[in-house]
């Protein structure tokens, strides 16, 4: 079971380019040191202090001593990061950034932060902070205002923009010498990350996530920056075999590519029916994007609602240009009587919303690795979910979940109404479901992540 999980791959090629320039390496001379998910093949685990010993070793052979103060530096790079989101990607970083730092490298993350400010400078957009095991640099980026008429023929939508990411990044990799680059999300990060690498000779690792590959290649503009940041990349890292199916599809990556999954801890309070007469409450959490099919998701609760209890709560932030487009949703749906928005909570509560359920529900018809279904599944509660990016290899269908096509309302009604007439199911498939998300812990994914930058820093 645990080679049908783990994706391996062959060693990342060697480095493309020369190391700093002397004139770029005399002025680091100057400056100060800042001091501030996945299943792992049988026989490859090592205990922690030996995979960091092993790591170490392989730096020190790598790297020429008069480098070893920037031997094994990362700069993750990433356009979301905590406290100021908590999504998917946002943690995946999060978590990676911890992992790196208890295997002995030195972190750093570069969180991009764009707002609405034509006026931002290179001298005064950085604020560096710790946590997660790494020094933290928040760079403002100015976005520069769009016209959608007129304009020469060297005007382009955000040009300045991507400018000054690139910029900023220099400005730092300037300063700390960094020796690999980790980008999250290919547009507009992996992008920017992979000219920067390239020109300076570093490694780029590329992480995938979900949209980059699922909707920016249906962009002319946006799909050739994506395949630009795969070109530029030494090894690429996917959350699903079909994220890194469709990046081979825009760029043959196979031979650098690898699956890691996110990762979960099984909490130690299990979730149990609820036993309330008349009630069937269903729940979904996330953005409310096209991504995650939520009117097939309401499609299907009202379908439902016809024939018993049945009621639909999603939770999450609905931004104002958002909310028309969920009235409408609901208008054509028809849930008016049998749904609820419910804000959002904090992480740490998640487990006690999820225990409040009778059925969590994934209409997504594109994902990369569902952290909000592991959490449902980690907690026990059972599970109906469509088959998108790494979910067939988290839910074992009818065994740990019902899995549906995605884009068929009509199939998740079928599979939350089965849930509903016959409660001992649930118990089953939440029990196995709770057993199933201990193959995807977080020491595991640790050990993954270790593997791979240990074959990256490996002569």
């Amino acid at each position: 079971m645990e080679g049908h999980l783990s994706c391996p791959v062959q060693n990342p090629s060697p480095t493309r380019h020369p190391p700093l320039p002397a004139d770029r390496r005399a002025e680091l001379d100057g400056s100060p040191d800042r001091q501030d998910h996945a299943v792992q093949p049988p026989g490859m685990e090592r205990d922690r202090e030996g995979t960091k010993r092993g790591m170490l070793k392989m730096a020190k052979n790598v790297i020429p001593d008069n480098s070893s103060r920037s031997a094994t530096r990362v700069c993750l790079v990433t356009p979301e990061f905590p406290p100021f989101q908590w999504g998917g990607l946002s943690r995946t970083v999060a978590n990676v950034a911890i992992h790196l730092s208890r295997a002995g490298l030195q972190v750093d993350v570069a969180h991009m932060q764009v707002e609405d400010d034509p006026v931002v400078l290179l001298d005064e957009n950085r604020k560096t902070e710790t946590g997660a095991g790494a020094t933290i640099h928040r760079l403002r980026i100015g976005r520069e205002p769009v016209s959608r008429s007129g304009g020469s023929l060297w005007d382009c939508p955000h040009n300045l923009t991507l400018q000054m990411m690139y910029q900023s990044l220099e400005k730092l990799h300037l300063e700390l010498d960094f020796r690999i680059f980790h980008s999250f999300f290919l547009y507009p990060v992996g992008y920017v990350t992979g000219l920067l690498a390239h020109r300076y000779g570093r490694r780029h690792v590329a992480s995938i996530v979900g949209n980059d590959v699922k909707r920016y290649p249906f962009s002319p503009e946006k799909g050739f920056l994506c395949a630009n940041a795969l070109s530029n990349s030494d090894s690429v890292v996917g959350v699903s075999r079909d994220l890194v199916d469709m990046a081979d599809a825009l760029v043959p990556i196979k031979d650098r590519s690898r699956v890691i999954y996110n990762s979960v801890a099984v909490p130690s309070r299990a979730w149990k029916p609820n036993g309330v007469k008349g009630r069937f409450k269903i729940g979904f959490a996330g953005i409310f994007k096209y991504a995650k099919g939520v009117p097939y998701l309401m499609k299907a609760t009202a379908d439902l609602a016809k024939s018993g209890p049945a009621h639909l709560e999603l939770l999450g932030h609905i931004r104002d240009s958002e909310a028309p487009v969920l009235d409408e949703m609901i208008r054509r749906a028809g849930v008016e009587g049998c749904f609820s928005l419910r804000s959002p909570v904090g992480h740490k509560m998640i487990f006690k919303w999820l225990r409040g359920l009778d059925v969590f529900a994934l209409s997504s018809v594109t994902e990369g690795c569902p952290n909000i279904l592991m959490e449902a599944m980690a907690c026990g509660l059972p599970v109906v979910a469509t088959k998108v990016g790494a979910v067939p290899d988290l839910v074992e269908d009818r065994k740990s979940g019902l899995l549906v096509p995605w884009g068929d309302a009509a199939a998740l009604s079928r599979a939350l109404a089965e849930i509903r007439s016959e409660p001992g199911l649930g118990v089953s498939l939440g029990r196995a479901a709770r057993e199933r998300m201990k193959l995807f812990s977080p020491a595991r994914e640790r050990k993954e992540w270790e593997r791979l930058y240990g074959e990256i820093l490996s002569p």
